[in-house]
């Protein structure tokens, strides 16, 4: 797994130095997750028709460009290592080059920016694997008056769940225009977030438990992880409220203001996300704290049983040093039952200190 990451690391170190020096608008692709061939799924649907279907060719592309008519039309691009092709869809539906230089660009933070009267966001796809390990991953939104175009590279995504709220959401869904659309993507990453932040909670609180019942070396690696979990969610996720924000603010035809208020909606739980994780990161400070206490206390009852041995064996050792002096003016050592008589004596005296001890519950 460590060599796998400084690999990744150390491709992404090479995407990078490539980049130095380019002009502005430069596609050059600085991600981790490579699909080879892009994959374009077009979805789109009025208040009568909705259908999702592959688009295979540029040709095909090219005709979407021209159509004229009041569909609200969702095109999802998966895969952007292949930028010659986002090269010419971008000539084709005439994106700005810094868009696209910052979709295939994932060390991108959460922002809002606008291009006359396009909007495009950045975001951070958080998802939590079944290992328990969070994936982090770029997604991208350009709004225009036209389309609602996605740009994301994921191999596991296919956005079925929403393909079904608007095949059934014939009151709402399939009667608003792109914006609605927008809102529900982004919302339904913000949607994630809780997710995580449940499993996060969930590692917390079992991480407790055991440090309560026996800290170990492993517990505090598993402090750490979750630690540095945390600190990266919260690096993904608090621009996305000033991202928010901002599109709240501007006022864009795009937006209806009938429709402000879901942008509102999800604004609050972002604010939600926020505030949950400072409370779990002070969990896990609480959670350093508890360790540090259980391992001292740990340390404590050693040191006291060690001490409680050494107090019951010091008369014990005294005894024994001084027969074993050897001087020959020794009167008991000619007495025949001299040993077994020290014996007894020196076994009494280690049962009254044991007793002593556990009256006064030392032990």
């Amino acid at each position: 797994m460590k060599k796998t990451k400084n690999k990744i690391s150390s491709k992404k170190k090479q995407q990078l130095k490539s980049k130095i020096g380019k002009p502005p608008g430069t596609l050059i692709y600085v991600g981790e997750n490579i699909i080879e061939k892009t994959v374009i799924t077009l979805t789109e649907y009025n208040d009568t028709e909705f259908t999702v279907k592959k688009i295979e060719s540029i040709e095909d592309l090219q005709k979407l460009s021209t159509v004229e008519d009041e569909k609200v039309r969702w095109i999802d691009i998966n895969g952007l290592s292949d930028v010659e092709f986002l090269v010419k869809l971008g000539e084709i539906f005439k994106i700005h080059p810094l868009i696209l230089e910052d979709a295939v660009n994932s060390n991108q933070q959460p922002k809002v920016e606008y291009y006359d009267d396009d909007i495009f966001l950045v975001m951070k796809k958080i998802t939590w694997e079944e290992k328990q390990d969070i994936n982090y991953d770029q997604i991208s939104f350009l709004f225009t008056s036209k389309f609602v175009f996605t740009f994301r590279d994921d191999t596991k995504e296919d956005y079925s769940s929403i393909h079904q709220r608007i095949e059934t959401g014939k009151n709402v869904f399939r009667k608003s225009k792109a914006d609605y659309l927008f809102y529900v993507l982004v919302d339904y990453e913000i949607d994630r977030y809780f997710l995580v932040l449940e499993e996060l909670n969930e590692g917390i609180e079992e991480e407790q438990e055991m440090l309560l019942e026996n800290p170990t070396q492993d517990d505090l690696k598993r402090i750490q992880a979750l630690k540095r979990d945390a600190y990266r969610i919260k690096h993904a996720v608090r621009p996305m409220r000033e991202a928010l924000s901002s599109i709240i603010r501007q006022e864009s035809n795009l937006i209806s203001i009938n429709h402000l208020i879901y942008f509102r909606d999800s604004l609050d739980h972002i604010v939600q996300v926020n505030e949950s994780l400072d409370t779990l990161r002070e969990s896990i400070t609480i959670l350093i704290d508890i360790y540090l206490s259980s391992v001292s206390n740990r340390m404590n009852e050693v040191m006291k049983m060690l001490t409680l041995i050494a107090t019951i064996f010091i008369p014990l050792t005294f005894i024994a040093g001084v027969y074993g002096m050897n001087f020959e003016n020794m009167p008991e050592l000619g007495y025949k039952y001299a040993y077994f008589i020290i014996l007894g004596l020196m076994v009494l005296i280690g049962g009254l200190l044991l007793l002593f001890f556990k009256k006064r519950k030392w032990i």
